[in-house]
């Protein structure tokens, strides 16, 4: 499903008490016929247990399962606060009118054929939206699956979720762009042990989109954790400051993302927007306002349970105690891949451990304490107390294999009572068959212990709530604060490039050092320009034609001295001039040739969901065979650009490994805020910003703008 989010009633938050608890639904197109899709939400609403009024809409039928039914809307005699409508698609807009005239808040529209289709649906959508701002109606939809509240026993909805009547009920919401694949992902993750409050479907959505439903779930008292899974949304950084809002209430937010590798709809003039994949601006977004990235239902299952948890990780020190040595090692290496620190323990923990763990075990991190130690379950409970009990442990993983019956249900006592007292959280990677340990996963559910299938997984899960605990502890931090909100346009239509030039004094204005240089008009001007500057030198050809010079030969490196400047530059005008006849040549740039430092990438794209969007990576001539690149939304301080960073696979060499002189990463942060300030001042100006290499220079030296390139917006023109 695709589609934007409409503008009907921008302001309104949705009350969620009327749409998942409503004191009566509506199913217009009700069906006898339990197999048609007018026929499944009657039946269950029905037969479920919904505590609410249900209205049969259809002129056909006096009586439908036992209940009433109406000819219209309209024509219901009690208070209803939902329309499920499911008629063919040029009847939506009537329903929706007679919604507006019943007092009916949401019309959840099931029926497809609208802008899905192609632009006669296109024009049916656009005139349920405008009948639904005059009558005052919220929709959900169209071409959606509905929405389910497992509390209330509300399942507006049809598919497989309408024959499962017992789902268990939780703490997870979700709002879903697929109805089909959000249904989906619920079951598995109910059959994997994950309780629900809600799922909200939104289709099309021409009105509601998955950004508010989240918005209103923040303030839902029965929610605890935020899923969502979305094709693309219409506004990045509302969802972005609705992450934020989740935060400070406590709730994590999970955000399944998908279409992560169609290209971009712009052509890529310079490296930067090159490397902005579809996905690249999300997952930097993402990170920027503590949005937890899942990749898969089983992903999504395991962290939605570890971070129900009564206590948060104060830190990323993770012990990990297990009965197999195998499933030990697994967690070690996911840990670390993970960037879970397991310290050594404490002189003082390592020495009560080996009066407890047997002598063929291990006391180190990971502790094997072996099965042997469940033949005294005493003694499991002692390791587990001191190892919790380390002040340089922050939470602890574990490792149970398949352990059953009576055993297990010991063990998860101790865990549980042990968690109270030590106030850190504990997870459990646990295979055993819920028929025989019925007993012990009860324990660990109340106590808000999560049990996840593997060892690898549990590394995932647990990393995944250090990052919210992390996110939780910045959130009031200055140089975090999340960059405003804004209108998030269509990209403006794009002017030629500027040259080297006028691109390096544009981020020079901005604060960015850049080279210095001359500029000259033919060869023997370049020479005399050169003495100007310290050699060795590099010319570059001058031209608005040519964003990409050495394409056309248009550079020439390590000139060492002024005649070899004068002979290179002459040499290069005629191989541009072979190789780009067309081109108008503007002039030749001289500049001082950075003889060190470390090869970076910094710039600009202006993405279409999100506004004025920074990349950070590895520069020069690998910056796209790497593709080692981060990003964030544009504006943000000196803690984000840190974190940026942090997130380098070049990262060692800019902190001095295997003996080299540490780079100045100071300064680079601070280049990498003055260009995402330089970026929002220009919004709408300036769409992409390419400079590549910034040369990174000892520390203390700070950075240098080798070469630039600005495109800008076509109303920016020339600088």
């Amino acid at each position: 499903m695709t589609g934007a989010a409409g503008t009907a009633h921008p302001a309104a938050r949705l009350d969620l008490s009327r749409l998942l608890e409503p004191a009566g639904i509506a199913i217009v197109g009700a069906s006898a016929d339990p197999r048609r899709i007018g026929g499944q939400p009657l039946h269950c609403l029905a037969t479920y247990g919904f505590p609410g009024r249900v209205y049969p809409v259809n002129p056909g039928h006096r009586e439908i399962a036992g209940l009433p039914c109406y000819a219209s809307v309209e024509a219901i005699p009690g208070p209803c606060d939902v329309a499920l409508i499911a008629v063919p698609a040029q009847g939506v807009a009537e329903v929706v009118r007679q919604c507006g005239a019943k007092g009916v808040s949401y019309a959840v529209i099931l029926s497809s054929g609208f802008a899905e289709t192609g632009e006669a649906g296109r024009r049916m959508q656009a005139e349920i939206v405008r009948t639904a701002r005059e009558a005052g109606v919220r929709l959900i939809g169209p071409n959606c699956q509905g929405l389910l509240n497992v509390p209330n026993r509300l399942f507006a909805t049809f598919g497989a979720v309408c024959l499962e009547p017992q789902l268990r009920a939780g703490g997870v919401s979700m709002a879903s762009q697929s109805g089909g694949f959000g249904f989906s992902v619920l079951l598995t993750c109910e059959a994997l042990g994950l309780g629900f409050r809600a799922m909200v479907t939104t289709g099309n959505q021409a009105d509601v989109d998955v950004t508010e439903v989240l918005d209103a779930l923040v303030d839902d008292p029965g929610t605890r954790v935020l899923c969502a899974y979305i094709e693309a949304v219409a506004d990045g950084r509302r969802l972005m400051h609705v992450a934020e809002r989740a935060l400070r209430a406590g709730k994590p937010l999970l955000v399944w993302k998908s279409g992560n590798t169609e290209a971009g709809a712009r052509a890529a003039l310079s490296h930067t927007a090159s490397l902005a994949g579809t996905h690249a601006v999300y997952r930097g977004a993402f990170r920027q306002c503590g949005i937890i990235e899942v990749t898969d239902v089983h992903e999504l299952a395991d962290f939605a349970a570890a971070l129900q948890s009564p206590v948060l990780p104060k830190g990323r020190r993770t012990a990990a105690l297990g009965i197999s040595a195998g499933a030990c090692i697994l967690f070690a290496d996911e840990a670390s891949a993970c960037g879970l620190p397991l310290p050594p323990l404490a002189e003082g923990t390592a020495g009560a451990l080996r009066g407890i763990v047997p002598a063929f075990g291990t006391v180190a991190n990971p502790v094997d304490v072996t099965a042997s130690l469940f033949n005294d379950l005493r003694l499991f409970t002692q390791a587990v107390d001191v190892v919790l009990a380390d002040p340089g442990i922050d939470q602890l993983a574990v490792l149970m294999a398949s352990l059953s019956g009576e055993p297990a249900a010991a063990c998860c006592t101790a865990l549980a009572a042990a968690m109270r007292r030590h106030g850190k959280p504990v997870l459990v990677a646990w295979s055993a068959r819920r028929n025989r340990a019925a007993e012990a996963y009860r324990i660990l559910e109340e106590a808000g212990i999560a049990v996840i299938a593997s060892p690898v997984r549990l590394a995932r899960a647990a990393a995944a709530s250090c990052r919210f605990a992390e996110a939780r502890a910045q959130l009031d931090a200055a140089d975090r604060a999340l960059p405003p909100p804004c209108v998030v346009a269509r990209p403006p239509a794009a002017a030629q490039a500027w040259n080297e030039q006028q691109s390096k004094a544009r981020i020079a204005s901005w604060g960015l050092p850049v080279t210095r240089e001359e500029v000259a008009r033919s060869p023997v001007g370049a020479r005399e320009a050169s003495r100007a500057l310290r050699f060795p030198v590099v010319a570059k050809v001058l031209s608005r034609d040519l964003p990409h010079k050495s394409d056309a030969g248009g550079v020439r490196l390590r000139l060492a001295d002024a005649a070899a400047v004068e002979r290179e530059v002459a040499a290069m005008l005629d191989e541009v001039a072979r190789r780009a006849p067309e081109a108008t040549i503007e002039g030749v740039l001289v500049a001082e040739m950075v003889k060190d430092g470390i090869e970076t990438i910094l710039g600009v794209v202006h993405d279409g969901t999100f506004g004025p969007a920074v990349a950070l990576g590895t520069g020069g001539v690998l910056a796209e065979i790497v593709r080692d690149v981060t990003w964030r939304v544009a504006p943000f301080g000196k803690a984000v650009a840190l974190d940026m960073i942090r997130e380098l696979r070049i990262l060692p060499l800019l902190e001095g490994a295997r003996g080299r002189p540490a780079a100045d990463i100071d300064a680079l942060a601070e280049a990498v805020v003055a260009i995402s300030r330089g970026a929002w001042e220009s919004r709408g100006r300036v769409l992409d910003v390419d400079v590549n290499p910034l040369f990174v220079l000892g520390t203390g030296r700070g950075v240098l703008a080798a070469d630039a390139l600005v495109l800008p917006a076509a109303a920016e023109g020339r600088p």
